[in-house]
């Protein structure tokens, strides 16, 4: 239960406009926060790949990158970027299997963790909890197809302004457009999202800032040209 009332309240403020919990009521979503234990994560811990086999956790603030890491060669790649209202793992909650990826903390989180046999609970006891995992679950399905043919069927080039735009908030008044969740990762991070290497991703990156299809704007990547990256996405 959480001791935390600031982290309490945060987590609310997280979960009710979240895929998952948005649709349950207000005293529905506080009971279940209070069943969970809050716990934070540091940028440098190392968490055990196995914890997902145990526990549900659910995102509050933050960013976890799952990964597969190849065992004979050490290359990784990264199958999910989650962020805040994501939950960690959903195919061990679902299927009960043995999942083998890797979890990397990619900033300070807060997260709730519940017990798995809890957590199936839920989906038995709130309807609208499990209604709602369809479009939760269709939405990483989508992007895990986008990621599977994109791997197969595009470029490099055409991997990374498609991962640009799948982040970037088309919906502004501003001069540059924001780009969400991805938008502090290092060059090799954004390497392991599409497939490739850090020095062929940061070639490319160079080139769409001359080109001016992307920005930094104070440390933040932005795109400055919508246009011409949906363009390049359709090359």
């Amino acid at each position: 239960m959480p001791q935390d009332s600031s982290m309490a309240q945060q987590a609310y403020d997280v979960l009710q406009h979240s895929t998952l919990f948005g649709n349950l009521e207000e005293r529905t979503i506080k009971e279940m926060i209070n069943e969970c234990t809050p716990m934070r994560w540091k940028k440098t811990d190392t968490l055990d790949p196995e914890m997902g086999e145990k526990y549900l956790f659910i995102i509050i603030s933050g960013r976890l990158k799952v990964t597969h890491i190849d065992p004979n060669t050490g290359r990784s790649l990264a199958l999910f970027l989650k962020g805040e209202g994501d939950i960690f793992d959903i195919f061990t909650l679902l299927d009960g299997k043995k999942h083998v990826i890797f979890p990397v903390v990619m900033d300070h989180m807060s997260v709730l963790r519940l017990p798995l046999s809890r957590a199936r609970e839920w989906i038995v006891e709130h309807p609208e909890f499990n209604a709602s995992f369809l479009p939760y679950l269709g939405e990483k399905m989508r992007a895990l197809e986008s990621f599977g043919t994109s791997l197969v069927f595009h470029d490099t080039n055409t991997r990374l302004a498609k991962l640009i735009l799948d982040h970037t908030i088309a919906e502004t008044n501003n001069e540059h457009y924001p780009v969400k969740l991805i938008n502090t990762l290092s060059h090799e991070s954004l390497a392991e999202l599409i497939g490739s290497v850090r020095s062929v991703v940061s070639t490319q990156m160079h080139k769409l800032k001359e080109e001016g299809v992307i920005m930094n704007k104070r440390g933040h990547l932005a795109v400055s040209n919508l246009k011409k990256l949906m363009d390049k996405c359709d090359s």
